[in-house]
């Protein structure tokens, strides 16, 4: 048989904690917003500009994905 012991005052720190670390990584998020979605083409070709929007794009469901 086993048993759980919960302490209330540790876990009101432990939630706290990790409430601090979900803000943390919601503010980096927002930070790196723009750099993730205006990516610059690494030269003026076709090419470099649909590798650009590709990771454009990507950035922009990397940022959709993490408001939710």
């Amino acid at each position: 048989v086993s048993f759980v012991v919960a302490v209330p005052p540790e876990l009101k720190f432990a939630a706290l904690r990790v409430a601090g670390i979900a803000d943390l990584v919601a503010q980096a998020g927002a930070a790196m917003a723009e750099p993730t979605t205006l990516v610059t083409a690494a030269a003026h070709d076709e090419v470099s500009a649909a590798v650009a929007a590709l990771f454009g794009a990507y950035g922009k469901q990397f940022q959709v994905a993490q408001a939710h």
